[in-house]
């Protein structure tokens, strides 16, 4: 059976037959993605790509980032479905426009600067660029393999800290969350300021303990970063093609600032 929107693709146009070889080209991809090496491409010309684009070419980077992520890792597409991020991207951009300069005219006690908009719609857009290839990164590679290219790059012990780092995300959020929900019913809301600063120690706190308790581990097993054999990630040479088209786009893109 065809997984997810391909099956709805092929089954749509099955009668036409000539949409089935697109469909099965998707889901090749999609294979082939999940080695790992195709999605580490597209998330470093992502990174590449939000890190170097701006203005129009930063809005095309952006389509071509967000058609990859269709292409390649469609999970990293589900961080967009929720309200929270959102919030956060409108934020960004509602706090850039009030503070700033020239403001074209006033609403109340705030200013509002076109170029302050123009600003924070280029830092939502980058945001968007790397939020969805971190998530698809992580949704498509295992953390082992992320680690695995780290430390194959020479870069002893790096890989042990990026696991050890996503593999604390969820106590984290946990920890907030029942932090969160402690301050709403002992009525901590009324203060938002006082309710983030006390949302921000209990965040800090709680990774400084899981860290702690890491690194105990760590010690307590002999672990040495620098003994660590690096584990085998595997680069397949159908990846070069794909890899040299991305940095013609990226150079196109970037040439679309001169």
């Amino acid at each position: 059976m065809i997984p997810g929107d391909a099956s709805q693709l092929a089954g749509r146009f099955s009668a036409a037959g000539r949409w089935r070889l697109p469909s099965r080209a998707l889901l090749r991809l999609r294979a082939a993605a999940s080695g790992g090496d195709v999605a580490v491409v597209c998330f470093a010309f992502s990174l590449a790509a939000g890190v170097l684009c701006r203005g129009v070419a930063l809005a095309a980077a952006l389509a071509v980032c967000l058609t990859l992520a269709t292409l390649v890792y469609p999970a990293g597409l589900l961080v967009l479905t929720r309200r929270r991020t959102w919030v956060l991207l409108v934020l960004l951009i509602a706090s850039s426009t009030v503070v700033g300069p020239d403001p074209a005219w006033t609403l109340g006690p705030f200013g509002v600067s076109l170029q302050g908009a123009l600003a924070g719609a280029g830092m939502v857009m980058r945001a968007l660029i790397i939020i969805v290839a971190v998530m698809g990164l992580v949704s498509t590679v295992p953390i082992d393999r992320i680690g695995g290219v780290l430390e194959h790059a020479g870069l002893h012990g790096l890989g042990f800290a990026v696991g050890v780092a996503f593999n604390l995300l969820p106590l984290i959020e946990r920890s907030l969350v029942t932090s969160w929900h402690a301050m709403r019913l002992r009525a901590g809301l009324r203060r938002p300021i006082t309710a983030m600063r006390l949302l921000l120690v209990a965040a800090v706190t709680s990774s400084l303990r899981c860290a702690d308790e890491v690194v105990l581990a760590a010690e307590a097993r002999a672990f040495d970063p620098s003994a660590r054999r690096a584990s085998r990630f595997v680069w397949r040479r159908r990846i070069v093609p794909l890899a040299l088209a991305l940095a013609v786009v990226l150079v196109a893109l970037t040439g679309m600032l001169h």
